[in-house]
């Protein structure tokens, strides 16, 4: 009787793991959180309970395009509904007594340094494909760089970067975003140039720096847009559309249309609107000796009028081909007391230095992200010689 109430217990537990389903579905276009549910074959009335009750908790309309949530049924019927409400949050509507109950929960996230180091190939988008880098973290990484290296001219086939980040992993190991750049290197033509992550005492900010604590950042960016390549520099040369030689007296990116053009330096927003042969032309006012014009643009950034203030790197406008243009590109100027002189060439006073007490901080950091790069570099070597 013992073995058979065993027997008998063991067969209904298993009917009820069959009558219950986990199923994970994912966003799609044009789906609201109540047609998704209906979707996964939850019962109309359900869904719609489901919805009102998660939607104490998080706005529905932040529902995303690939979104992933996790459903529980039992015997067909919906139980719960779980999801990230944000990276580092939880939310799920359970049954409980016949109605959907809403809580929020943490979630358990690791922030893990990861280490990639690439060689160049062809560019330097390529092999940061090659080598997974996030999108975002090269878009960061050439911003870094930008004031000292001419992405055009400067990086050649056989140059090298190597980038420390953190990776922000859940529970079970799996990567759910990426944290911040904290070390990054280029080699170019067998020199090396390096900046560390770090936020100075009495500053939110993070900022980067070299390897004497001297903060990156100048008074301009050298290039003022990402992935775009040099087509024609300053100097004397035969306008494509006009026919004759005529000084070009700024230099031109090409890029395809609506590719983002970014604010050289912190400024503010001198002029907006078209001017003859420049098309769509922003012009920048940074200080009583510098000025900086962008020409040709498609639109203008949200903001971006006449007497708006503007910092470095912001997006002011896209690329385009509106004034005297044979096709998408940026013109860029960079003026020194209203004089036009060539971008490429300017050399501009490198930034404080940090000192005392505040440079013995940052060397302790940098010092410990270079052991750090170092132990994960010999890792990748050892398993790459492993295999």
């Amino acid at each position: 009787m013992a073995a058979s109430g065993f027997a008998r217990a063991q067969t209904q537990e298993a009917v009820a793991r069959a009558d219950t389903k986990t199923e994970i579905v994912h966003v799609r276009p044009g789906e609201t959180f109540s047609t998704l549910l209906v979707r996964a074959g939850a019962a109309q009335p359900d869904a719609q309970e489901a919805a009102s009750a998660i939607q104490q908790l998080w706005n529905p309309r932040a529902l995303k395009v690939g979104q992933e949530i996790i459903l529980d049924f039992d015997r067909g019927r919906l139980e719960a509904v779980t999801l990230a409400a944000a990276l580092d949050r939880m939310v799920r509507a359970a049954r409980r007594g016949g109605h959907f109950v809403a809580a929020a929960e943490p979630r358990v996230l690791a922030r893990v340094p990861h280490y990639v180091i690439g060689v160049i190939k062809t560019s330097l988008y390529d092999a940061a494909v090659a080598a997974h880098v996030p999108p975002a973290l090269l878009s960061e990484l050439v911003h870094a760089f930008s004031y000292d290296v001419d992405f055009q001219r400067e990086v050649q086939p056989g140059d090298s970067f190597e980038i420390l980040y953190q990776r922000v992993v859940g529970r079970g190991g799996e990567t759910l975003a990426h944290g911040d750049l904290m070390y990054a290197s280029m080699t170019l033509s067998g020199k090396t140039l390096r900046v560390y992550h770090y936020v100075a005492s009495g500053t939110h900010v993070a900022d980067y720096f070299n390897g004497q604590g001297q903060s990156v950042r100048k008074a301009l960016l050298r290039t003022p847009i990402d992935g775009a390549r040099l087509t024609s520099g300053f100097g004397m040369r035969l306008h494509p559309i006009l026919g004759y030689s005529l000084m070009h007296r700024g230099v031109d990116f090409g890029a395809v249309t609506g590719t983002p053009i970014l604010a050289a330096g912190d400024g503010t927003v001198e002029k907006a609107g078209m001017d003859g042969g420049y098309g769509n032309l922003v012009l920048l006012r940074h200080n009583a000796t510098y000025e900086t014009a962008y020409g040709h643009m498609s639109r203008f950034a949200t903001g971006i009028k006449p007497g708006a203030h503007v910092r470095q790197g912001q997006v002011i406008g896209y690329v385009g081909a509106t004034g005297l243009a044979t096709g998408p590109h940026l013109h860029y100027e960079v003026r020194i007391h209203r004089e036009q002189v060539n971008p490429l060439s300017i050399k501009m006073m490198p930034s404080p230095k940090l000192a005392g007490p505040e440079l013995r901080a940052f060397l302790a950091v940098a010092d410990a992200l270079d052991r750090r790069r170092l132990s994960l570099r010999q890792e990748i070597l050892v398993a790459a010689a492993r295999n």
